[in-house]
């Protein structure tokens, strides 16, 4: 390795960081309930989409402001914030907001699991990751998971919809870019609660004019108080989110945290369970399970790494 190319350092991920990672996972699919929510009640989704990240920024400032850890203003801060805001938050929040109308709701939560395989393929190319055989099978049982779901059920009611699902692909590719930004770009003196404030503020900023611009303009609160409870509530899933995500990237990496991707489906399908009262077929089942299986053989990885380093 040359020595003159400094390379993020990973202390390895531990029982808390994937404690952390499952816990992120199974809270945040309510954020899709939410979202369909007020955007059923008449909430414009760009609108939504600013509001939550406004309202995050709002609740991690002050945060930051008790700790002392408000965002710092010098450059390689303030292009992280942007360069991450825009490809993590502003982006891919506001296109699976917008196409919530465009395509079903169960092709929408399918499809933010595919930003792990892209998060490794990315990690290989920065120099993030080496080819290791545990990871590459998580990814692997992940992605069988994702397929023995997606295969028997996955049918659009329009053939017109298949473009709108490669333009929904961006979402995840978004995603697996900021995961790899977040061990490349970050500067190493920002605690997590400093830079997701940062991060969500510079969002929030970047979609006002989107939201004149395509006419969701939404003044909160409005009419609709359960509509402002979801926005509220998106607000809330979104500072945990990203707080955690810089957390874990920080100590155990990019691939490692995308798993929590994976994690995401199985919980909405026990959110289904408990909340709808929904029933799934044999392949559904198995599917979680491949993709827990993912999920426990890149945390085997990530530890047995952890380990050689010390």
């Amino acid at each position: 390795m040359n020595s003159d190319t400094p390379r993020p350092v990973l202390q390895g991920a531990g029982p808390i960081h994937f404690f952390l990672m499952i816990s992120i996972g199974a809270i945040y699919p309510l954020l899709f309930t939410l979202n369909n929510y007020a955007v059923g009640s008449g909430t414009p989704a760009i609108a939504f989409t600013f509001w939550q990240t406004f309202g995050a920024a709002v609740i991690l400032l002050f945060i930051g402001a008790t700790r002392r850890e408000l965002p710092r203003l010098e450059w390689p801060h303030l292009k992280a914030y942007i360069i991450m805001g825009a490809t993590g938050i502003a982006a891919p929040v506001a296109l699976i907001t917008w196409l919530s109308t465009k395509l079903p709701v169960g092709v929408m939560s399918i499809i933010v699991v595919l930003s792990p395989p892209i998060t490794y393929a990315l990690a290989l190319a920065f120099g993030l990751e080496k080819v290791k055989p545990l990871s590459l099978v998580g990814i692997a049982c992940g992605l069988a998971g994702i397929l023995l779901l997606i295969i028997p059920e996955l049918n659009l009611p329009e053939s017109g919809m298949f473009w709108w699902l490669l333009l929904a692909l961006l979402a995840p590719a978004s995603f697996a870019l900021t995961n790899n930004l977040a061990a490349l770009i970050r500067p190493p003196d920002s605690p997590p609660v400093s830079l997701s404030g940062g991060l969500v503020s510079a969002a929030a900023i970047m979609l006002v004019p989107a939201m004149f611009l395509f006419g969701h303009e939404y003044v909160f609160p409005g009419q609709n108080t359960w509509a402002d409870i979801a926005i509220l509530g998106a607000a809330a899933i979104t500072c945990l989110m990203y707080i955690t995500f810089l957390v874990i990237v920080k100590a155990a990496g990019p691939v490692f945290f995308s798993q929590f991707n994976y994690v995401i489906v199985v919980a909405g399908l026990l959110w289904g369970i408990l909340l709808k009262s929904e029933s799934y077929g044999l392949n559904v089942w198995l599917s979680a399970a491949l993709m827990l299986c993912g999920v426990a053989f890149l945390s085997w990885s990530a530890r047995r790494t952890s380990s050689a380093q010390c």
